[in-house]
This record gives structure tokens, C-alpha cells and sequence, in this order.
């Protein structure tokens, strides 16, 4: 039997060698390809670890941002408040009201104080400007009144506060969306900058000394104070810049809005495209391109004063990780993705803003359902009526606009912007901080590679 066996290999031995060598490559490759899917899939894993990682640090990154932006808005606020005081108008417009009439007989004193008493409501304007009478029309004096040259002076005071306050008002909760919207992504993509610069200190952290080399570069570590020094440029925003902003913002709100009169009525249609036009001069004028000035200290001049503000000494402040810091900062701001975002931010604060306002603008009344079918036009019938003809279009036309006196709509409007900066919950912070352009922005800077380094 084992002759036979040995015949069988001698006689197909050629067969057997290839045989085995083809089972040993097939175990060997397969061996191998083992070994690569295992090599695959634990990078696959260290790859998925780190991206999650990389989102966890960004998530938290976010909610950093909202907390820091809710902790620096009451500076904003105060300053804000305090120059753009409507209410300090409005304690003024009072004092006029409550104010002793000058010669007049009692009875026509009688009749101003009726005119004059608006029962404690601080925004009440309508007896001041003859808000319910037509433009031109004066308010009814008894025959024997003469006005005295001391009212002339008081009425023209009154009108020229009503003005200041319209003016103010509009200004001011414009002055704040901005500033709220500027204030959202300077802080976003300051953060964003020191997340990056942390995460990627931890992932060389392995490395020994303070200076690594990556890809031939030396980069240095991130140090607190560097960090705390380009954290404090949120500063100048917060005190010098939003001056800036609000010059530009009172020119074009002084154009847009001063031609409109007190006592006029518009919609809510109007209201939206009266802030779209400030919106557009604004642009115009080339708000965009102060955008680096209204949020950096640019220039030695403004350098400096932001130095001897905060008694900080430059050469312990722009060190090269600062530096390399503010460069990619600036580089942000100018970028159109920037100016695009910036935009977007406006818009939703606009629209969040004109969606608190139609709680000023009653409902309109709808029109009144025809009573029955027209009867069809036959020779030798009457012709329908015309009135019911009327009514039958306008049962089936649009409802005509709701609208509000514009002297109504001033307290709404100025109320908004202490919302805009101060409420709680800030509602509006919480909408533009959320927006898929900020946060899209805020990932793009914060995965972004460092070229500047």
C-alpha cells in the first residue's frame, strides 16, 4: 500500500507541488488580508475617536460662546442705554406736560390741562401731535384764547422731542441688533481659534518642551495669557467700536426714517420695508468694510488707545503666538464668508424683530360674505345690483393692511431693543448664536488648517 501511495506522489507530484503552493499563498494572503482588515479598522476607530472628540471639544466650544457673549452684553448694554437715552426723552416730554400754563383764562387753562393729562402713560403722544387729526389741523381753542410768545416755544420743544424720540428709537434697537449679531461672531471665531490652537497642543502634547515641530514648522504652545490677551479684543468692540457702529447707524436711520412723519399710518408691510431700506443704506455706505475697524484695534493710534485703556504693555502683549493669533482673526473678519454671515445675522435678527412688532397691528376686520349668489345676467332679466356686485369683489379680494399710527409703534420699538441686549432668556441671542451660518462658521474656523503658523 505505501508502494502505491508513493507511486501515486511520484506519478503526480508536478499536480501536488502546485497544489500546496497554491493553499500556502491562498493561507498566507488570506493571513494578510486578515492583518490589513484589522489594521483598517482600528484606524477607522482611532479616526472615528478623534471626530468625536474633535465634536465634543466643539460642542462645548459652543456653549462657551454663549455664555461668554450672554457675560459681556450688560457692558454693551449700559453704554448703550446710557447714549441712546429715549427715556431720559421721554422724562423730558413729561416735564413739559406737567408744566404750568403761561396767561390764559381759566377756562382755557381748564381745556389745556384736559389736552395735556395723558393719565401717567409716559409713551401717550397723541394730544401732543394731534395724532388722530389730519396733518395741518390744530386742536380747537376757545374764542377768547390768544397764545402767549411762552407756548410757541413749548409746542415747537414738544415736536422736536417726538422727533428725537422717533429717531432714537429706531436707532437704538438697530444699534443693538448689530452690535448683538458683530458681538455673536467675533466671539464665535475667537473661540473657535482657541479651541483649535488647544486641540491641536494636545494632540503634540507627547512631545517634550514648550516649542514642537510639526511638518517642519515650529509652532509654540498656547500660554494663558496669550489666550487671555486675544480673549480681551472683544473689548474694543464693546467700547470703542459700537461708536463707530453707531454713527453709521444714526446717519442712516436719520435719512430713512426722519421723512417719516409722526402721525402717519403704515403696515407691518411698511414697518419691514423701512428697516430694509436703513438696511440698504447702510450697505451703501459701506458698512461692510468697516467691519475690521469696528472689531480690531487697527492702527497704531487705535492700538495705543487700547493698550493705555486696559494698562497693557505691547511688548508683552503681541508676542509671535498672539500675533500668528490675530492674523488668522483678521483674516477671518475680512473674508467674504464673514461679510455673508454677517448679513444672514441681520436678516434673522430683522425678522425676529418684525414677528414681535405685528402684536402692534390689530387684526383687520374681514369683509362680509355675500348674502346670496348673484343671479346670472338673462335677456329680459334686471341687471344685479351694483351693490352686491361690490360686495362680491371684496368678499374675494385681498383684506385690506392693518395699520398703526408711527407715534404707537415708539414704545414697542424701543422696548425691543432693551430685549435684544437684556432679556431673560435672550431670545434673540439664543436665535443668531443657533443659526446655521454661525455655526457653520464656527466649524469652518475651528477645523481649519493653520497656515499662518
Amino acid at each position: 500500500m505505501l508502494d502505491s501511495i508513493l507511486g501515486f506522489v511520484r506519478k503526480h507530484q508536478r499536480k501536488l507541488v502546485i497544489t500546496a503552493g497554491i493553499a500556502g499563498g491562498l493561507y498566507y494572503s488570506g493571513k494578510m488580508l486578515l492583518g490589513r482588515l484589522a489594521d483598517m479598522q482600528e484606524a477607522s476607530a482611532k479616526e472615528r475617536a478623534a471626530k468625536d472628540n474633535i465634536r465634543r471639544r466643539f460642542d462645548m466650544n459652543q456653549r462657551d460662546c454663549l455664555i461668554t457673549i450672554m457675560s459681556l452684553l450688560p457692558e454693551l448694554s449700559e453704554q448703550l442705554l446710557h447714549e441712546v437715552d429715549v427715556e431720559r426723552l421721554i422724562t423730558e416730554l413729561r416735564a413739559i406736560h406737567t408744566a404750568p400754563k403761561i396767561t390764559a383764562p381759566a377756562a382755557v387753562a381748564g381745556a389745556d390741562q384736559s389736552e395735556t393729562h395723558d393719565g401717567g402713560n409716559t409713551w401717550s403722544g397723541s394730544d401732543a401731535l394731534g395724532a388722530g387729526k389730519e396733518d395741518g389741523e390744530q386742536p380747537s381753542k376757545p374764542a377768547a384764547y390768544e397764545p402767549t410768545p411762552a407756548e410757541e416755544p413749548q409746542r415747537r420743544s414738544k415736536v422736536e422731542i417726538w422727533e428725537d424720540i422717533k429717531i432714537q428709537s429706531f436707532a437704538r434697537t438697530l444699534i443693538a441688533v448689530y452690535s448683538e449679531s458683530l458681538l455673536t461672531m467675533l466671539v464665535h471665531v475667537q473661540l473657535s481659534i482657541i479651541g483649535r490652537s488647544t486641540y491641536l497642543d494636545s494632540v503634540v502634547s507627547k512631545y517634550t518642551g514648550d516649542d514642537v515641530a510639526l511638518e517642519g514648522r515650529l509652532v509654540s504652545r498656547l500660554s494663558s495669557s496669550d489666550e487671555q490677551h486675544f480673549l480681551m479684543l472683544s473689548w474694543w468692540l464693546l467700547n470703542r467700536g459700537w461708536r463707530h457702529l453707531m454713527a453709521l447707524i444714526s446717519d442712516a436711520t436719520h435719512h430713512c426714517v426722519g421723512k417719516l412723519s409722526l402721525k402717519e399710518r403704515i403696515s407691518h408691510r411698511e414697518l419691514g420695508a423701512l428697516f430694509a431700506s436703513i438696511h440698504t443704506r447702510l450697505r451703501e455706505n459701506g458698512l461692510a468694510q468697516t467691519l475690521p475697524v469696528i472689531l480690531l484695534p487697527l492702527g497704531d493710534t487705535n492700538v495705543g488707545d487700547y493698550l493705555a485703556a486696559n494698562h497693557l504693555v505691547a511688548e508683552r502683549v503681541f508676542t509671535p503666538v498672539f500675533t500668528r493669533l490675530l492674523d488668522q482673526l483678521r483674516d477671518v473678519i475680512e473674508s467674504p464668508d464673514f461679510g455673508f454671515v454677517f448679513s444672514s445675522c441681520i436678516d434673522r435678527l430683522t425678522a425676529q424683530l418684525l414677528e414681535a412688532l405685528q402684536e402692534s397691528f390689530p387684526e383687520p376686520l374681514p369683509a362680509p360674505a355675500p348674502r346670496a349668489p348673484l343671479p346670472p345676467t338673462i335677456d329680459g332679466e334686471a341687471a344685479p345690483d351694483l351693490d352686491d356686485v361690490v360686495k362680491e369683489f371684496e368678499h374675494f379680494s385681498v383684506p385690506q393692511e392693518s395699520r398703526v399710527v408711527v407715534v404707537q409703534l415708539l414704545p414697542r420699538i424701543a422696548r425691543e431693543g432693551h430685549q435684544i441686549l437684556n432679556g431673560v432668556p435672550n431670545q434673540y441671542l439664543e436665535n443668531v448664536s443657533a443659526s446655521r451660518e454661525v455655526q457653520a462658521l464656527s466649524a469652518a474656523v475651528y477645523t481649519a488648517e493653520d497656515s499662518s503658523a
